[in-house]
């Protein structure tokens, strides 16, 4: 939080515009911060509020529509609307770690970095000079662009999912499933009234997406339980 600290020390003498550019940069800052300490956490809780106020200015524009008309189609638009509003929203988004560490940079340790050695500068009549507060922020700067630009280059294809939807459906059953068994990393058996399925879950590392494959299966019919002996042995109870 240096750059807040360095923001509450500089005077008023070096300008609306320096000052202004140190507060934005300030906040994209402290904003790029969250996100990134929050794993993305944030994004949702941003998101949930857009859609939340987005709604609520529907439902009032709504409201007063309904209070000048008592056409149907305005309630079919409305409820329509809402819906895939809603759809919007609960599907969400993807989006990378990376560019996400990149933009910090660009928004706030490169803007840092360039209004303090100009505040700096404005400040000295007989020559240019760093104040301890000055050069601290530069210090954190510098090593915030390094450390930034390790962690994207360490993990490029790092995705955050933001989103209230299922990440993924699989409709593989035909009949009732009555039991689930995680396995080795991403498999899992699936039994029920139809048979057993082994599947295995796969994800997209550079668009997030999720698909699943059938490993194999086994036609035996009404499934009631399984238990998991080892990593490659099942119990299964039938139904006679």
């Amino acid at each position: 939080f240096t750059d807040w600290m360095y923001y509450f020390t500089i005077g008023e003498d070096i300008g609306v515009s320096l000052q202004m550019v140190q507060l934005i940069s300030c906040i994209a800052g402290t904003l790029s911060w969250l996100i990134i300490a929050s794993d993305g956490r944030i994004m949702d809780w941003i998101r949930r509020g857009v859609m939340f106020g987005v709604l609520n200015i529907l439902r009032v524009l709504f409201n007063f529509r309904i209070m000048c008309t008592t056409d149907d189609d305005v309630y079919d638009y409305y409820f329509d609307l809402n819906k895939r509003i809603e759809k919007f929203f609960a599907n969400g988004f993807n989006f990378p770690m990376g560019a996400l560490l990149l933009l910090g940079i660009l928004l706030e340790d490169l803007p840092q970095v360039i209004v303090t050695f100009i505040i700096e500068d404005l400040g000295e009549e007989d020559g240019f000079s760093l104040s301890s507060t000055a050069l601290l922020n530069l210090l954190l700067s510098f090593f915030d662009i390094g450390h930034k630009l390790a962690e994207a280059w360490d993990s490029p294809k790092d995705m955050v999912r933001v989103a209230d939807s299922l990440l993924h459906v699989i409709r593989e059953h035909s009949r009732a499933v009555r039991s689930l068994i995680l396995m080795s990393g991403s498999r899992f058996v699936s039994g029920g009234d139809d048979g057993i399925k082994v599947m295995e879950i796969e994800t997209d590392a550079s668009t997030g997406n999720i698909t699943h494959k059938v490993l194999r299966s086994w036609d035996e019919e009404n499934v009631l339980e399984m238990v998991k002996l080892d990593e490659s042995k099942i119990v299964v109870r039938y139904d006679e």
